[in-house]
Order: structure tokens, then sequence, then C-alpha cells
């Protein structure tokens, strides 16, 4: 028998590995289903509801994520398409109201997984932070302040956030300095774009009309 050799450990991998999968794709369906945003809580909850420890493995936000792509498309497609084009046409009005301040979209109503009563995420990248909330004051928007962790997720490194509503969407203005522009992350873990300015969008928006989504998702898994 080799050195160091344990005849459970194919057993333990492959429990753990069942654990990760069972776990994304129950958080996937809260994520989809009940509008539960936040990945950590909802990876949690579900391996609370499956009966599963911590310790078995918990999945990681781009496995996740690519459940949550593949319920939607499955299960809500038609709803998945309808929800995205409302929530990109209103990010679009709102880059362009802050276009002096270098606006690009992220977040889930970018990258297409956008659940069940969610929001717009904008970040800015600029460094008169001042005049984007005098922005919002003199068109009479009210609008509440909080702090998000600054995307180089440094200890103790915040940006403030700007947040109203916008036709009934929760819309979240993070403000960055321009020198953060240089050294934003351009894209995801798993490749894709990690936000994009309103040239961008448009060409989103346009290329958008979900047609060949399907088959597209079903050639991944042939």
């Amino acid at each position: 028998m080799p050195d160091g050799y344990n005849p459970r450990m194919p057993r333990q991998s492959k429990s753990a590995s069942h654990a990760r999968r069972a776990i994304a794709a129950q958080a996937a369906r809260l994520i989809a289903e009940d509008g539960l945003a936040d990945y950590g809580a909802a990876k949690r909850k579900a391996a609370r509801q499956l009966g599963f420890r911590d310790s078995d493995g918990l999945p990681d936000n781009a496995e996740i994520e690519s459940e949550v792509r593949a319920y939607q498309l499955l299960y809500q497609n038609d709803e998945q398409r309808t929800r995205l084009r409302e929530l990109r046409r209103v990010a679009r009005e709102v880059l362009d109201d802050f276009t002096a301040h270098r606006p690009h979209l992220t977040g889930a109503a970018w990258n297409g997984t956008a659940s069940r009563g969610a929001g717009i995420d904008i970040d800015l990248f600029t460094d008169d932070q001042k005049m984007v909330e005098l922005s919002l004051v003199n068109r009479g928007v009210p609008y509440t302040t909080l702090e998000r962790a600054h995307f180089s997720r440094l200890p103790g490194r915040h940006v403030p956030v700007l947040r109203f509503d916008r036709e009934g969407h929760e819309v979240s203005l993070s403000l960055y300095s321009t020198a953060d522009l240089r050294s934003v992350p351009r894209s995801s873990p798993d490749g894709r774009a990690a936000r994009g300015d309103a040239m961008a969008l448009d060409a989103l928006i346009a290329g958008d009309d979900g047609s060949d989504a399907t088959e597209r998702f079903l050639a991944t898994l042939r």
C-alpha cells in the first residue's frame, strides 16, 4: 500500500462534491424564486435546509451563479428576459444622468442573473462625489447613504453608496475615485465582463433577444 494512501479519501471527496453541487442548486433556487440577493446568505441557508454543515464544503460564488443561470433559463426564461429588459432600460437612463462621473453598470442587471426584486448596481468613478449627491438633490430624488466593501476587498476599505428608487427599482450608486478605474477588475472569476459602460450596455441591449439562449445553454452540456 503506497505511503499516505487513505482508502476513505475518494468517498470523502465524492461526498464533499455532492454537498457542493446540492448546496449550489438549492441556493440558486432561493435566489431565483425568493429573491435572496446575498450569495453568502443563500448558500448558508441552503446548507441548513439540506442538513449539510459548512465543513461539508460550501460552493463558491461562481458555482452558484452558474446554477442561477441554469435555473432561470430552464424555469424562468420569459420572465427573466422581461425583467432584464426593464432593469437595463432603467439602468441606461441612470447612466445618462451621471455620464460626467464615468458610470458603469455592474451586478445582476449587468451579468443577466437578476432575480425577482433585484435592484440596479452602478459604479461611478469620480473625484467629485458631492456633485453626485447634489445632482440627486437638484432632481428632488430622496436617497439614503450606506457603505459597501471596496472591490479590492482590502480590510477596512469601503466606498459610499447612494441608494434611491427609480420607477419602482432600487438603484445603488457606489462612489469610487477616478484613480480606481485603472485597477477595477475587468472580469469576474468565470471570465465574463464584470461591468460595462453605456456603450457596452447598448450593445448588450441590442443583442439581448434571447432567441437562442436555450440552445447555447444546452450546448454547454453536450
